[in-house]
């Protein structure tokens, strides 16, 4: 069986954009039932995640291949977009699209990460230490461990790149990429507006806050009340310039997702988080909204410092938390941010196919 035979066999194919490019869903569980994914290689993983299953949407340019096998055979390099809290792969809308669009030799896939959309915990209160950003990256990275993403232990100068791109809870899950693991130059990441709060007492206090408020009101009467008032309402104030599509599917999401992984994952953020030491980070970026109201900017741009990051590695764009989502208040601004996101993409996988050609031989 091929290392990437998986990629033949989606659960479901969506329909296309109609400007050459394609998309399908595979799950965990599907593949492991038809025998393209190992009994033992997927309990590994689930025993690592906590997670009953994982679920993820590929997006290809029918220029690198009409299947999806075809076209991760042939590609130069991969992106993973990992989604924040009450989010799911949808809240991307178009941007695999754009990428696909922009170099179709790259394969893109978008997960729903730990506990939301289709890839749920196996319990409905999950520990706390598998909700934060830093499981978040360890379940990606065992994730893309068994699809077999990377290239082989023969490449040696033109290996696939894999470039992270993540969003509030995912943009902070960047920072926790275990570097050791990686070949030089293999790897690139772009934080979008992390929620990585290591020194902002105050969001850090109302991220908990919130999450003993969401797991209160599960075990309360005030649940409808949660569900009905309180999610619309705080997602209006918080991604109020998002388009209206991605608001539709927080709301969703919050309503179908257990109120302990709502709990312990808003809660997790704001507990003490794990360290994040202080480096030289190679082919990183992270990009930043002026109005973003779940990040502060000045908090987090104090943070950059202290983490080492310098003034060309970290870019505020103006809009809100959802600054590359164009709703109908924020296209002056956040169309714009969209063509960036996509720029910056393309030119970290430019970086480090460049870096390797550099490598000795």
């Amino acid at each position: 069986m091929s290392r990437i035979g998986w990629a033949s066999r989606p659960q479901r194919l969506l329909r296309g954009t109609g400007r050459g490019v394609r998309r399908a869903v595979y799950d965990l569980n599907s593949l492991v039932e038809a025998r393209l994914i190992g009994p033992r290689k997927a309990r590994r993983f689930r025993e690592v995640t906590r997670l009953a299953d994982f679920t993820w949407e590929a997006t290809w340019s029918i220029r690198a291949g009409r299947q999806p096998g075809e076209a991760l055979s042939r590609a130069e390099g991969c992106v993973v977009l990992i989604h924040g809290w009450d989010g799911s792969r949808a809240i991307w809308e178009d941007l695999p699209t754009r990428i696909c669009l922009g170099n179709p030799r790259l394969f893109v896939l978008a997960p729903d990460v730990n506990g939301f959309g289709g890839s749920p915990f196996a319990e409905d209160l999950p520990p706390l230490n598998g909700c934060d950003p830093a499981a978040v990256m360890q379940a990606v990275e065992s994730w893309v461990d068994l699809l077999n993403l990377r290239s082989g232990p023969r490449a040696h100068r033109r290996y696939r790149v894999l470039t992270f791109v993540g969003h509030s809870m995912g943009g902070a899950a960047t920072f926790y990429l275990d570097e050791a693991r990686w070949r030089p130059h293999e790897v690139a990441r772009l934080a979008l507006a992390p929620a990585l709060l290591l020194n902002d007492l105050l969001r850090k206090e109302f991220y908990k806050a919130l999450g003993l408020g969401i797991w209160a009101g599960s075990v309360t009467s005030t649940l409808d009340w949660l569900k009905d008032r309180l999610a619309p309402r705080l997602i209006e104030i918080l991604i109020g310039d998002a388009s209206r599509a991605v608001k539709k599917e927080h709301l969703r999401v919050f309503r179908n997702t257990s109120k302990g992984v709502l709990a312990q994952t808003f809660y997790a953020m704001g507990s003490t988080p794990r360290p994040v030491r202080r480096r030289r980070w190679r082919h990183f970026r992270v990009v930043l909204g002026h109005r973003d109201r779940l990040v502060g900017v000045a908090s987090m741009l104090l943070l950059l410092e202290e983490l080492g990051f310098t003034s060309e590695e970290v870019r505020v764009v103006l809009g809100d938390h959802y600054f590359f989502s164009v709703g109908r208040r924020s296209r002056r601004l956040h169309g714009p941010n969209r063509d960036l996101l996509v720029h910056q993409v393309l030119g970290l996988h430019r970086e480090c196919r460049a870096a390797q050609r550099r490598l000795p031989r």
